[in-house]
């Protein structure tokens, strides 16, 4: 009996970096576009928002702004960041990448 629990135990023992393996990752967020269906998204314009911070227009000293907004239906979820020091120019865009899915097997 003692040999079978002790078998047990270590079948139990060398399954747990294979559990943990199988059961950890990363979470990542998804604005709509992917999730589709019940998914709700919303899109924002923060253009004017970002030339009044002072990085969008004139620049004088240290200067940052970020915008990131994603409820509703259709829109994307996109994180805009420009920070720059002094006079500079800032050449930012986004870029949509389509991506198709087909099954495994």
């Amino acid at each position: 009996m003692a040999s079978i629990r002790t078998a047990r135990v270590t079948a139990a023992v060398s399954a747990l970096p294979l559990a943990t393996a199988l059961f950890c990752g990363v979470a990542t967020a998804d604005s709509g576009a992917l999730a589709d269906d019940g998914s709700i998204a919303t899109a924002t314009n923060s253009e004017a928002d970002a030339l009044g911070s002072g990085v969008g227009g004139d620049n004088f000293g240290n200067s940052a702004t970020t915008q990131q907004q994603a409820t509703g239906f259709g829109a994307v979820n996109e994180s805009n960041t420009a920070q720059v020091n002094g006079p500079a120019v800032v050449n930012q865009g986004d870029d949509n990448v389509a991506i198709a899915f087909t099954p495994l097997w």
